[in-house]
């Protein structure tokens, strides 16, 4: 009887002691969780301060909520409180866009817009070349005032395009301003299929080809090896190509592009942050055998300076112009699961050489700036200078 006894007092006790212990634990964790420690966010605290800050806005807020583009503001401020203006968050929307313009081909009347900063008006950026809009009469800089007959004043750009993409007309009719005129300009343009030419070329005075590549693009290496072609059946014997002002783009594109060109060797290759590498190469099939000029500037980055850096540590062309910008970094997408889209940097690229030219960039063989105002193009005068030396 009395080791019943011991026994039952035992196993109260141990089931008390198992209790006040998970007691503890449990204010351990709302202390943690509530007072998260160095000051360092987590999940619930962070929770719990966005309800917060929902509870404020709907209970004080004059205007009017967006409830996803409030979600969406969050997600990119997520990623840009990395600090890098190189990684970003798309929506499943935004993305899409993205897509179609590095695809080369989408629907639509083929412009480019941007907000003001100063006015908030809706300004034609960029027109396509041949684009419907292009031949409707659209200009860049040109002032959007309506679309549709609807009034754009205080919409945001992307507000804009979606109510031109979203049209069930195949026909938009836009009213314009231009910089010079009075009269605003009332203009129809067909919905079609726009082919954005990322590669352009002609045929130059002693048999001298230009080549300008805007973009790195999945269709780049395509329009180059088209447009390359028709210049060597025209007796190509000396080639300028021009990177100015071109952003970057692609890896495979830049790569692709430089395999008809390069060399049996490295074009480039990547470093994580964990030191691995990534090395991406050249079969060298058809090597470039004629004289080469790559124009370069500020504006010249990141895939532009895989391209022009690859050139100059082959030693296959000259460099001319002025430094270029300095991105030596690659970036990659993740999709999530909702369809929207996170771009992170993920390494450091470098040169065949092992050159990292990221913050410094690259100095071209022959340093030539641009006048501001100039009636003619000094970098190019001076690369087919070089070429006919």
């Amino acid at each position: 009887m009395e080791d019943k006894k011991n026994k039952s007092f035992g196993i109260q006790y141990l089931f008390k002691n198992i209790l006040v212990i998970c007691l503890a634990l449990e204010v351990l964790y709302f202390v943690i969780m509530c007072f998260p420690l160095g000051g360092v966010p987590n999940i619930f605290h962070t929770q719990r301060k966005i309800q917060e800050i929902e509870h404020l806005i709907e209970n004080h807020y004059l205007g009017e909520v967006e409830k996803q583009h409030q979600a969406d503001c969050m997600f990119l401020g997520l990623v840009e409180g990395l600090g890098d203006r190189y990684s970003t968050y798309y929506t499943q929307e935004e993305y899409a866009q993205l897509k179609k313009k590095q695809d080369g081909v989408f629907v639509g009347i083929g412009i480019t817009i941007v907000q003001r900063s100063e006015d908030k008006k809706i300004q034609v950026f960029e027109c396509i070349e041949d684009s419907p809009a292009a031949k409707a009469g659209v200009k860049s800089g040109d002032v959007i005032e309506s679309v549709e007959g609807k009034n754009v004043t205080g919409m945001s750009s992307k507000q804009v395009m979606e109510l031109i993409q979203k049209s069930d007309n195949t026909t938009i009719t836009m009213v314009l301003t231009r910089e010079g005129s009075d009269a605003s300009i009332t203009v129809e343009i067909a919905k079609e299929t726009v082919k954005i030419k990322f590669v352009k070329g002609e045929m130059l005075k002693n048999q001298i080809g230009y080549i300008q590549i805007t973009d790195f693009t999945d269709v780049t290496s395509s329009q180059f090896e088209k447009i390359y072609e028709e210049l060597k059946e025209k007796g190509l014997q000396k080639l300028v190509i021009d990177l100015r002002d071109n952003p970057g783009g692609l890896l495979d594109g830049v790569c692709d592009t430089l395999s008809q060109i390069l060399p049996e060797g490295i074009i480039v290759y990547t470093k994580d942050k964990d030191g691995n590498q990534n090395k991406r190469d050249c079969a060298g099939r058809t090597p470039i055998d004629i004289p080469l000029v790559i124009l370069v500037n500020e504006g010249s980055a990141s895939a532009s300076e895989i391209f022009a850096g690859a050139v100059k540590d082959y030693g296959i062309g000259t460099l001319v112009g002025e430094k270029t910008f300095g991105k030596g970094i690659v970036q990659n997408t993740y999709k999530l699961s909702d369809g929207s889209v996170v771009k992170l940097t993920v390494a450091h690229y470098y040169t065949p050489k092992g050159d990292d030219i990221n913050g410094t960039g690259i100095i071209p063989d022959v340093e030539v700036k641009e006048p501001e105002e100039s009636k003619t193009d000094v970098q190019l005068d001076k690369a087919l200078e070089i070429l006919t030396s």
